[in-house]
């Protein structure tokens, strides 16, 4: 597992400092290693939109961030009007980020969201486009929710409070158990399995993934991943500090080929080509 660290890169930017030992890593070094420190193996803060990009097969996706999603979208989402009146200030691409794309030829809508950053307005809007979306074409949904980053405030800031209420939390888990219904799979992606109470802040997936060192796998005697896939419910591992429970460890380079035949799996169980 592993933990949020402060963020410390050089004032332009160029260098970043692993909080692991110390060194100092150059950010283009960090893009090619997908932030991870080449010298400890630390997980660094991976930025969303690059998220995105290293789990999608390569090539092109399209946007769904609420401010560039494809307006037709939007009106067949009913959501055009919400997205309107929703505040969505240029905010790091670290943090908030969604996407449709193919993950070993499945396709599939991805989202990044930090859990535990104030559950402002934008939160609700980027995850409803997801989960309506996935549901509209009958894809899989997986949600990364990214606790590697801890965001600094100036001494004269103050922390923004939450506009997300419990109601609309709920909506989100009822709009999510649509998905259920039409036996779409959801997966959930832990940074960080250390989350706290995840369940009363956002919904999770019928299978949880987390980010961790393969020595830390489900099982001392490791199973396929197909076979994990089928007994994750018997066999769930629950996670320390959170009340969710971690399915699987996957290490960060090797995650987009674990999603790849998890999701494979559950399209030959749905009975459809991928």
């Amino acid at each position: 597992m592993h933990p949020a660290t402060e963020h410390i890169e050089s004032p332009d930017g160029l260098w970043h400092k692993c909080e692991g030992c110390d060194e100092l890593v150059f950010r283009q070094t960090l893009e090619r290693n997908l932030y991870i420190c080449p010298s400890c193996g630390n997980y660094l803060p991976f930025p969303a939109e690059q998220r995105l990009s290293h789990i999608f097969s390569t090539g092109s996706w399209i946007d769904l961030f609420p401010t560039s999603a494809p307006p037709s979208l939007l009106e067949s989402l009913n959501l055009a009007d919400l997205v309107v009146q929703t505040d969505c200030p240029n905010l790091p691409d670290r943090i908030i980020a969604a996407g449709e794309g193919e993950i070993s030829g499945c396709s599939t809508i991805l989202t990044v969201i930090h859990p535990l950053a104030p559950l402002q307005r934008l939160h609700f809007v980027t995850l409803l486009i997801a989960i309506r979306t996935a549901l509209l074409k009958e894809f899989p949904l997986i949600c990364i929710y990214s606790n590697d980053v801890v965001l600094k405030l100036n001494a004269t800031d103050r922390t923004p409070a939450s506009e997300m209420s419990f109601a609309e939390i709920t909506y989100l888990s009822t709009e999510m158990g649509k998905l259920s219904e039409a036996r779409l799979p959801q997966i959930t992606v832990l940074t960080d399995a250390n989350v706290g109470a995840l369940s009363t802040r956002f919904p999770t997936g019928d299978i949880i993934l987390a980010e961790g060192a393969s020595a830390t796998a489900l099982t001392a005697t490791e199973q396929p991943l197909v076979d994990a896939a089928q007994t994750a419910i018997e066999s769930t591992l629950e996670a320390p500090n959170t009340d969710a429970f971690i399915d699987r460890y996957t290490p960060r380079e090797a995650l987009p080929e674990t999603l790849g035949k998890l999701l494979d799996f559950f399209a030959k169980a749905r009975g459809t080509s991928t």
